[in-house]
C-alpha cells in the first residue's frame, strides 16, 4: 500500500525526483542575450562557490533534523487551499503524474517548475510550519527579457488594505535550457572576482576614450558573457527586491545562492541536476526557503570583512547606468575577502 507523503514526509522529499522535462525538439528562435550590461552603481566584487561534499551534507542533515519521519496526520491536498504535493514517488507514495504540455516557451517551462517544484514544496513548507501559511510564490512583473528571463517571489503581503506591500524572502529566476546551458551554470558558478580585478583597468581604459580618443573599448562596452549578464540582473533584481535569497533554475539545473549583507559578494552552491539525489532538488529547495525565512537550523551567510552596509533606498545611478542596452556557523567555502 503506497503512503501519502506527509505520512514520512522526511522520505518522500529525499526520494522524489523532478520528472524529466518535455522540451520541443527544435529550440525557440529568440534573442537570447539578457539586457544586463557593466554599470556603476554595482558593488558585487566576489563570487565565492560553497563546496559541494558540505553544502549537500549541510542539507541532509538539516532534512533529517527538521523534516520528520512520523505522520503528520495530513493529506496529500488541503481541500480548503488547493495545495497539494505534485512530484511522483513510486512505488512508495501515491502522488500521481500530472500531464503537462511540450516546454517550448518560457511560459510553458514556468508551468513546470510552478506545477511540480514549487507547489511541492510549498505544500510542504505550510506543513511544517503553519505559520508560514500567509507565504506563496507569486509571479513577478515582466520586463524587457521576458521571453528568456522570468521571477518568481516567495513572498507575503503585509500591511493595511490602504499600504500593502510584499515582504520578500527568496527569489527564484528561471531561464530555459535552451538559453541558459549547462555550461552558462557552471560558469556562473565559479570563484570569480573579475569586477574587483578588472576596476583598475577598466577605469583606465575608460580615462583613455573618453580625454585621449585612445580606440580602447570603453568599460561599459565591452563585451560580456552570459554568465556576466546573469549575475548583472539577479544583482538587480534581488536589490531592487531587498532580497538577497535566490534560486537560477532552467528545470533541467539548478543553482541556489545568497548575497552578502553588504551586497559585495555572493556564495553559490554547484550546479545540481533535476534527478540529483542525496540530497534532492527538492530537499534542496525547502532547505533554502527555510534558510531564507530565518527559521530554525538554516544557513547562515558569513560574514564578509571590510564590508559596509548597502542599504537598497540610497542606490543611485547616472542615467546611462539604467539604460537598457548551530551548524549554522559552518561555511561550506573555501576562503574569504
Amino acid at each position: 500500500m503506497a503512503w501519502r507523503a506527509p505520512d514520512n514526509l522526511r522520505f518522500y522529499i529525499q526520494e522524489a525526483r523532478l520528472v524529466s522535462i518535455n522540451l520541443s525538439s527544435s529550440q525557440p528562435s529568440v534573442d537570447a542575450a539578457l539586457h544586463a550590461l557593466p554599470r556603476r552603481y554595482r558593488k558585487l566584487r566576489a563570487i565565492h562557490p560553497l563546496q559541494l561534499a558540505l553544502f549537500s551534507e549541510y542539507c541532509q542533515d538539516w532534512t533529517d533534523d527538521f523534516v520528520p519521519c512520523v505522520s503528520l496526520g495530513e493529506e496529500d491536498e488541503d481541500k480548503e487551499t488547493g495545495e497539494r504535493f505534485t512530484v511522483p514517488c513510486p512505488p512508495f507514495y501515491q502522488v500521481p503524474s500530472i500531464s503537462l504540455a511540450r516546454a517550448d516557451s518560457l511560459k510553458r517551462l514556468f508551468t513546470w517548475i510552478d506545477l511540480l517544484p514549487l507547489e511541492t514544496v510549498r505544500r510542504a513548507v505550510h506543513l511544517l510550519y503553519p505559520e508560514t501559511k500567509a507565504w506563496s510564490f507569486a509571479s513577478d512583473a515582466d520586463d524587457s527579457d521576458h521571453t528568456i528571463f522570468k521571477c518568481i517571489m516567495w513572498s507575503q503581503l503585509v500591511g493595511h488594505d490602504d499600504e500593502r506591500h510584499c515582504r520578500n524572502a527568496m527569489s527564484i529566476f528561471i531561464q530555459p535550457p535552451w538559453v541558459l546551458s549547462v555550461r552558462d551554470l557552471e560558469l556562473f558558478c565559479k570563484r570569480q572576482s573579475v569586477w574587483a580585478a578588472n576596476n583598475i583597468e577598466d577605469l583606465a581604459a575608460n580615462v583613455c576614450h573618453q580625454f585621449f580618443g585612445s580606440s580602447s573599448t570603453p568599460w561599459h562596452e565591452r563585451p560580456t558573457t552570459p554568465h556576466e549578464r546573469l549575475w548583472y540582473k539577479l544583482w538587480d533584481c534581488c536589490i531592487a527586491r531587498s532580497c538577497p535569497w535566490f534560486v537560477v533554475s532552467t528545470y533541467t539545473h539548478w543553482v541556489f545562492g545568497v548575497f552578502s549583507n553588504g551586497w559585495t559578494a555572493a556564495f553559490v552552491s554547484p550546479v545540481y541536476s533535476h534527478d540529483s539525489h542525496d540530497p534532492s532538488v527538492l530537499q534542496l529547495l525547502l532547505f533554502w526557503l527555510c534558510s531564507a525565512m530565518g527559521l530554525p537550523g538554516g544557513w547562515v551567510v558569513p560574514e564578509v570583512r571590510i564590508e559596509p552596509a548597502y542599504p537598497s533606498h540610497h542606490l543611485t545611478a547616472l542615467v546611462s547606468d539604467l539604460a537598457v542596452t548551530d551548524k549554522s556557523t559552518l561555511a561550506p567555502w573555501a576562503g574569504d575577502d
